[in-house]
């Protein structure tokens, strides 16, 4: 599955959200980077991410996106990743280590409203699933969010 596309259809269908809070996409990288991934569990990982954001970014802010490749490592084969930044709040840096956390929630800005603190939650279990990871930076203004997978390639093996 293409990844862009997994975020292209998200994004459509938040497309109401995006434009009530007057949210601009940007993107700065658009690879095309195919994945071996369960697409619902992908999309939803996408939608709950994106979600977030708008739920936290300032009224008429930016949301920049990317999807790409990590190059390998020693430590770690290439990764195929997408990655979110947006302009709100941030996070206290007290609340990093907690942030994907189930039940962990910080308050909307403007309210003292908080979700329910699954949505990041299932994400880290989805990039779990996949064998992939959920990262947290601060982006000063803002979070930058990034989910990244192994690239499987015809005929690499898997182990359990």
């Amino acid at each position: 599955m293409a990844l862009v596309d997994a975020v292209d259809e998200t994004l459509a269908q938040l497309g109401d959200r995006l434009a009530q809070q007057a949210l601009t996409v940007r993107w700065l990288r658009r690879d095309a980077v195919e994945l071996q991934a369960d697409a619902e569990m992908l999309a939803l990982a996408i939608s709950n991410l994106l979600t977030n954001a708008i739920d936290f970014a300032p009224a008429g802010s930016e949301l920049a996106l990317q999807v790409g490749i990590e190059p390998a490592t020693d430590a770690q084969a290439p990764r195929a990743f997408f990655e979110l930044r947006d302009h709100g709040p941030g996070v206290p840096a007290g609340a990093f280590a907690q942030l994907g956390e189930r039940f962990f929630s910080t308050a909307r800005p403007g309210s003292l409203r908080k979700g329910s603190g699954l949505g990041l939650a299932i994400v880290r279990q989805i990039a779990g699933l996949h064998r992939g990871e959920l990262r947290f930076e601060p982006a000063g203004p803002g979070l930058r969010v990034r989910l990244a997978f192994p690239l499987f390639t015809a005929g690499s093996q898997t182990s359990s």
